[in-house]
């Protein structure tokens, strides 16, 4: 262990701990770094930072942003543009710390309060990230038992991210998940997709691959929502051709797509945008206070399945 201020353990205690309190009792004015890949280009980024955005404003806080899409040179960028700009609290998806534990500990020893998303971590005090594996079985299993339900090729395709480690994870999961739920299921294709316009392009793809294709699967909403346009575009409906398209995240774009009652059936909600909210109340807390909280230090993601049927009840 190299972290300094102690490690971290499970969230939802927020409102008894009197978050709310301290910026009324403390006057210093913090600046609160944030760095997630595809931050404005990310469906459920973008509802991240303006949760964050909205808590800083509220609070006479500064936001630093950093989108860190392109990799590991990018986070080692804005590690260093947030120590530089005195962050006092650095929110980051930690997607390869082995690379940048330097950095991390420099923070640290500055007495920066550092809060990893999506990863355990060697160094944060406070680390809220999923179970891959379990998540991408369960979105596999929601379109395999879909699958399984209605008349169709049984062929499938997946939206992956081949570029960082969890979300390969997250990938193989979805795979295990929909062949153990629909033995006779085909796996068509698996094309990367992360974002809306990658998955235009990917949901273009599909089409000329298997112009029969019963569903997609994701691992995120970002690239199933730009499948689902091109789909549209490409005049498919859930009524006339019974595609079904699985995302994951419950972004506000992704909740609308399941709303339409159409195409878009699924999305996983993983409570991500209150889990970073209180990721940031815990680490404000902590740079407020000077006291790290051990038995919040890590949360796992909870996974709810969310359909038509539970946004209209």
């Amino acid at each position: 262990m190299k972290k300094t201020m102690g490690m971290v353990v499970s969230l939802g205690l927020a409102a008894s701990m009197g978050i709310g309190c301290y910026a009324a009792e403390n006057d210093k004015s913090l600046t609160v770094g944030l760095a997630l890949s595809g931050i404005t280009s990310n469906a459920i980024f973008i509802d991240m930072t303006k949760e964050i955005q909205t808590k800083c404003d509220e609070a006479g806080y500064k936001l630093m942003t950093a989108d860190i899409q392109d990799g590991t040179g990018t986070i080692v960028t804005a590690l260093e543009n947030f120590i530089n700009g005195g962050c006092d609290v650095i929110i980051l998806q930690n997607s390869a710390e082995e690379a940048y534990g330097d950095l991390l500990q420099d923070a640290l020893d500055k007495g920066i309060t550092i809060g990893s998303y999506d990863y355990v971590s060697e160094y944060a005090q406070y680390a809220i990230y999923a179970s891959n594996e379990d998540l991408g079985y369960q979105i596999g299993q929601q379109c395999g038992n879909w699958v399984n339900e209605h008349e169709g090729s049984k062929k499938v395709a997946i939206c992956g991210y081949s570029s960082l480690d969890f979300l390969v994870t997250r990938e193989q999961g979805i795979e295990k998940g929909f062949m153990e739920t629909c033995p006779d299921g085909e796996i068509v294709s698996v094309q990367d997709a992360g974002y809306a316009e990658d998955g235009v392009v990917v949901g273009e793809n599909f089409l000329q691959v298997c112009p029969d294709i019963q569903a997609v699967m994701g691992i995120n909403d970002g690239g199933t929502l730009g499948v689902y346009e091109a789909f549209k575009a490409a005049g498919k409906s859930l009524e006339k051709d019974g595609i079904g398209i699985f995302g994951c995240d419950a972004s506000a774009d992704g909740l609308n797509a399941v709303k339409e009652g159409d195409m878009f059936i699924c999305t996983m909600d993983l409570d991500l945008v209150n889990e970073v909210s209180t990721l940031y109340d815990r680490c404000v807390e902590t740079a407020l206070t000077g006291e790290v909280d051990e038995s919040v230090a890590e949360e796992v993601y909870p996974i709810i399945p969310v359909y038509l049927a539970d946004l209209t009840d």
